[in-house]
């Protein structure tokens, strides 16, 4: 059975095989990335990197996305300091 195309906006969960689709506004993708970073300390220069890239097409933005979630997915959290 083939995927099911996934909505404009979703942050694809497993291995994305073609763009994902939409328009998503600038201050949308910026919550994106935001989102897949939550947890980690940002420091002004990755604040800044964070909106350039939230300039970035819907598309990129997604699949950057992605490979935050699932890469925070399967590491396990770090030990308390």
């Amino acid at each position: 059975m083939p995927a099911r195309p996934l909505p404009a906006g979703h942050v694809p969960a497993g291995p994305v095989q073609a763009p994902p689709p939409g328009f998503l506004p600038e201050a949308e993708r910026a919550r994106i990335l935001a989102a897949a970073l939550a947890g980690i300390e940002l420091g002004a220069w990755d604040r800044r990197i964070l909106h350039w890239m939230s300039s970035w097409d819907p598309a990129t933005v997604l699949t950057v996305a992605s490979w935050i979630t699932r890469t925070r997915a399967i590491r396990p959290e770090p030990p308390p300091r």
